[in-house]
């Protein structure tokens, strides 16, 4: 099977012949550290970097050396790469794991290309950029049979224990509505325009672009602003949503919407809108009523008068002492409930229940469900890395990512289409909008040569 069948097929997990150095089920390296590849060792890389530090780096692989300059001095004797391919080939049968630390648009192919060798991968959040690069990756890591993990560190968080035990215990009654909230989009998106400047003499831009368009270099996208471009990255809702809707995904355990609407501000043909709200609905469950989730972004916030007890000055505006401007509270989740209100912040780290007076109530009476769900200990870096030690799945895993990544990109599709759509997620189908199904896949073909096959 060549690769161009690989991928117009979409049999990607069928194709695999997997040769694991550490699967599921095998004994750990006699040192007991992991060898890891790091692919992206600037920004949220060094992150990762850190978070491995009691293992046992093998590749460092990323396209500016300018961004890994940091990494690679304090790292001198680590072999680099600038293509995650020529490493794969070249350190084949020496890598435990990879973690990637990339923009979003290369997400798919280079995940594809570690789980077609058996290697362990921890990918950042949003997994991938579309939803059938999501429905593929989760196929290919259910056969890979390795260990996965998406890098929404919130997941590791003891507050999402929280808000499950609460609400499945009925603390703040039956829940009616959940409200997301980011001040993403941090970057300019909407009214933007790209330009044509020189390539540094550090980056390889042709890596860098990898499956997406080749569309003339500019320094304000490259290397931060990329997310809020259509060709490499998913917006407000890709950066933040795989934080904060966790708090509902998992929290709530609503699965994957069946309707969608948006309605944006500032949109553009290459970039996501200045900012937006997305209403999603859910299938009810076992008799009850699924809540109305809403997401904002941009200078979108909810209404307060929503939530009692809230307050007045919760969304107050502060000014640092470098003169600039921020606002208390600028990302995180209210599920309201008949009862009462919880509140988390963006990573559901911290929580509370609104009205302050019940709360205390709720906690002098010991009111509150006793803790009985499993907590993550050391973070999600660690989690992973124990996960493959003790030859178990980690908790965030492709098989949940996936299914999270595509709810959260439903919005994004909704964004496109300008109208509501309705979501058959069976058949990976919208069923009222056809030209709206064009959205799920992704916007360019992909270059063969990036793929495994």
């Amino acid at each position: 099977m060549n690769r161009r069948t690989f991928v117009k097929g979409g049999a990607t997990a069928a194709s695999f012949m997997v040769l694991p150095n550490w699967v599921i089920g095998q004994a750990p390296s006699p040192n007991g550290k992991l060898n890891i590849a790091q692919i992206g060792c600037g920004g949220r890389g060094k992150a990762h970097i850190d978070g491995y530090k009691n293992e046992n780096f093998v590749a460092f692989c990323d396209v500016d050396d300018a961004r890994a300059a940091e990494t690679y001095e304090k790292y001198p004797d680590v072999p680099r790469f600038k293509d995650y391919r020529k490493m794969f080939d070249k350190m084949a049968g020496k890598i435990d794991a990879v973690s990637i630390a990339i923009p979003d648009h290369m997400h798919y192919p280079v995940a594809l290309w570690a789980l077609e060798q058996g290697i362990h991968v921890y990918c950042e959040k949003p997994l991938v950029r579309t939803v059938w690069e999501a429905r593929q990756l989760k196929e290919a890591a259910a056969k890979a049979e390795v260990v996965t993990q998406m890098g929404n560190q919130g997941h590791t968080h003891e507050g999402l224990r929280f808000i499950q035990e609460w609400t499945q215990a009925g603390v703040i009654g039956d829940v009616e509505e959940v409200l997301h909230w980011t001040n993403r989009p941090i970057w300019p998106q909407g009214d933007v325009t790209r330009r044509n400047v020189p390539v540094p003499s550090t980056l390889d831009y042709d890596l860098w672009l990898g499956v997406a368009p080749k569309k003339s270099f500019d320094d304000k996208i490259v290397p931060f602003a990329w997310r809020g471009w259509k060709d490499y990255g998913c917006g407000a809702v890709g950066d933040m949503a795989c934080h904060i809707m966790d708090s509902s995904f998992s929290g709530l355990g609503l699965g994957i919407p069946t309707q969608i609407s948006a309605n944006p501000s500032g949109t553009h043909d290459e970039t996501y809108p200045r900012a937006s709200t997305i209403n999603f609905k859910f299938a009810n469950k076992k008799g009850k009523r699924a809540p109305k989730v809403t997401w904002y972004d941009g200078d979108r916030v909810p209404d307060l008068s929503k939530i009692e007890g809230v307050e007045a000055d919760f969304f107050a505006k502060t000014t640092d002492a470098r003169g600039r401007t921020r606002t208390k509270n600028s990302s995180g989740t209210f599920i309201i409930g008949s009862r009462g209100t919880i509140w988390t912040d963006t990573y559901s780290s911290s929580i509370r229940i609104y009205p302050d007076d019940f709360f205390q109530e709720l906690r002098t009476s010991r009111a509150l469900p006793a803790k009985t769900l499993p907590r993550v200990k050391g973070g999600p870096f660690k989690e992973f890395t124990d996960a493959i030690k003790a030859n178990k799945q980690s908790g965030s895993a492709f098989s949940y990512a996936a299914d999270f990544t595509e709810t959260a990109l439903l919005g994004l599709v909704a964004i496109e289409t300008g109208k509501t759509i309705k979501y058959d997620s069976k058949k990976m189908r919208i069923t009222n909008n056809r030209k709206a199904n064009q959205y799920l896949e992704s916007r360019y073909d992909y270059n063969e040569a990036f793929l495994p096959g």
